[in-house]
């Protein structure tokens, strides 16, 4: 008998030991030794670029040349670092422009790539030597840092596999946009590089998946994209809808085909995103409860039609004359088509009410974005003197004696007692549920190829392309919420002018109000959302410009610092666009391909 269990154990730790052996050699080892020695070698090469800085004879090409060799071995193992490392990865490849860390009430000053990038281009700021070599060291040591966390790390193939599509999401809402290449405009070989590091990882997969259909078309699509994209050089001319329809997008739905067929489970993480989403523009791929806190904030049918009830009920406010449908017109995407908001007497208040399409997408509510969701901002609005002078205690008193209420709130919270949050919660996931995603581009991109005009697609081009659009409205969201993971949203400050002939800069601080040590914050707003926007006019913070046609030209002579105006920290580029008349036409032509049904 002992004989036999002998042998079983045997052959046990054989067939245990040989499935470890098998699953390490598919995954973890061999992907994580390819990201280490890709850094490895990124380091070495910073190191030869510190060298060739101090070199007396170097030439500005040689120095743009070296450059780009260590940005497109940062780009191979982009999905890596961004996924695993997304800390370091904001400071080497976030914008040149300083952080802003509300946790420390300070702003930490820019580095990495794209401040360094500043002084190679357009033209080699030979004179910066000292800040290149200080910005090559910062670079150098968050990678060597990043070898010795990956030396730590234990991957696994669910996560590699989320970091992946999640590196073809980055690609297509920010790669091909030239969003982290703003001044060398090396979107292209640096998108073919992260394409290929991308194939280099499915390529050790090979032993195990070359019998899967959806790996060998994942592959043949990765070659064609590179091939696609490896003789590009113009922006302006690309025709970014077509590769991401053709190219970008079957991709991450081959990826995601893939993982399925290969029985690997999708990551269970909280995101906006939803972990098993196959495509950034499929229907329902959005989670509206990731940004609540737990399940009994989550949205339910029966809370979303309570929500609505409340959001039409003028009982809400304290002379029972006016409710959130006032001043949010379902018909005018939630807006109320007034240059700024009125209070309760008429009179004109700060700024112009924006649309709630679209507003749980958002990290910070309000144009200042002073608070943190709807369900606190629906408090702020009712008891608010000027907007609806409500009590939520009055509120709570009238659900209670309201046997309509009374029941529905009973049903959907499971308890007796109405409490305010309760008040707040279905308020807020009515707005949430405002987001439907049925525009004439969103059926375009799902397939149907006449849903959209060859106008309305070249807008998308200038969207995407030439008028810079993209780097600010991301993808598919179109507000400044960053994709692929959706966990935060800037704020920009584009020197809005106080009046159409901009001839002076608007004095409201913006976002500066409630942080006003912070000076970079000084007339900066929220990025809204593109969704709708035919509908939501008049546009800006204080409503100043009547038509899609006056926001086209402040845009395309530079924002505020464009027409002269004095602006101390303007983070929209002043150079201009020179947009023809024909192509302001065509982009108006898209964001209004944007409007839902």
């Amino acid at each position: 008998m002992k004989y036999y269990f002998f042998i079983f154990c045997t052959l046990f730790l054989f067939v245990q030991c040989k499935q470890k052996e098998v699953y390490e050699s598919n995954t973890t080892i061999e992907v994580k030794n390819h990201i280490i020695e890709n850094l490895t070698e990124l380091s070495t090469e910073l190191k030869n670029f510190e060298q060739l800085i101090n070199s007396k004879e170097v030439t500005s090409d040689e120095l743009q040349n070296q450059f780009l060799k260590c940005r497109l071995l940062f780009k191979n193992t982009e999905w890596a670092t961004e996924y695993y490392l997304p800390h370091s990865s904001k400071t080497l490849n976030g914008p040149a422009l300083d952080q802003l860390d509300l946790d420390e009430n300070k702003f930490i000053e820019a580095q990495g790539f794209q401040v360094l990038e500043e002084y190679l281009y357009p033209e080699v700021l030979i004179e910066e030597k000292t800040e290149m070599i200080k910005q090559v060291r910062i670079i150098d040591n968050l990678i060597r840092a990043g070898i010795t966390n990956f030396e730590a790390l234990s991957l696994s193939n669910e996560q590699i596999f989320d970091a992946l599509r999640l590196g073809v999401f980055k690609i297509t809402t920010l790669g091909i946009s030239g969003f982290d290449t703003p001044a060398s405009n090396l979107l292209f070989p640096e998108s073919k590089e992260a394409l290929k590091g991308i194939e280099d990882i499915l390529n050790l997969y090979k032993s195990d998946f070359e019998k899967i259909e959806s790996y060998n078309k994942t592959i043949d699509l990765l070659q064609k994209a590179e091939a696609s994209i490896s003789t590009k050089t113009d922006k302006n001319s690309f025709n970014y809808l077509h590769y991401i329809t053709n190219y970008l997008d079957p991709i991450s739905k081959n990826l995601h085909k893939l993982q399925i067929e290969a029985k690997i489970p999708f990551v269970n993480r909280i995101s906006m995103l939803k972990p098993d989403a196959s495509s950034l523009f499929a229907a329902n791929v959005f989670d509206e409860n990731a940004v609540t806190p737990d399940k009994t904030y989550h949205s339910s049918s029966d809370k979303i039609e309570l929500g609505k009830k409340l959001f039409y009920d003028t009982k809400l406010s304290k002379n029972h004359d006016r409710s959130c449908a006032s001043c949010h017109n379902p018909e005018k995407a939630f807006t109320d088509g007034l240059k700024v908001a009125t209070d309760l007497v008429g009179s004109p208040l700060l700024r112009n009410t924006p649309s709630l399409n679209y507003a749980g997408f958002y990290h910070g509510l309000f144009w200042d974005m002073r608070q943190s969701d709807i369900e606190s901002l629906t408090t702020n609005v009712i008891e608010n003197k000027d907007e609806m002078h409500g009590n939520m205690a009055t509120i709570i008193k009238m659900v209670q004696t309201d046997s309509e209420y009374a029941s529905n709130f009973k049903k959907i919270y499971n308890s007796d007692k109405i409490e305010g949050w309760q008040v707040q919660n279905a308020l807020a996931v009515y707005v949430r549920s405002l987001s439907s995603f049925s525009s004439k581009f969103d059926d375009y991109m799902r397939g149907n190829k006449s849903a959209m005009n060859a106008e309305e697609q070249q807008g998308f081009n200038l969207f995407m392309g030439k008028a810079k659009c993209a780097t600010c409205h991301f993808l598919p969201v179109f507000n400044g919420t960053v994709p692929p993971r959706f966990s935060s949203s800037e704020q920009e400050v584009l020197g809005v002018p106080s009046d159409a002939a901009i001839t002076k800069l608007d004095n409201d601080l913006g976002r500066q109000i409630y942080n006003m040590d912070l000076h970079q914050l000084k007339n900066s707003f929220k990025t809204m959302t593109v969704r709708n926007i035919e509908k939501t006019a008049p546009y800006m913070h204080n409503g100043v410009f009547k038509t899609l046609e006056e926001v086209v030209t402040f845009y395309n002579k530079g924002g505020g610092l464009g027409f002269g105006l004095k602006v101390e920290n303007q983070t929209l580029p002043e150079d201009e666009l020179h947009l023809t008349s024909t192509e302001e036409k065509a982009l108006i032509a898209f964001m209004k391909a944007l409007n839902d049904k």
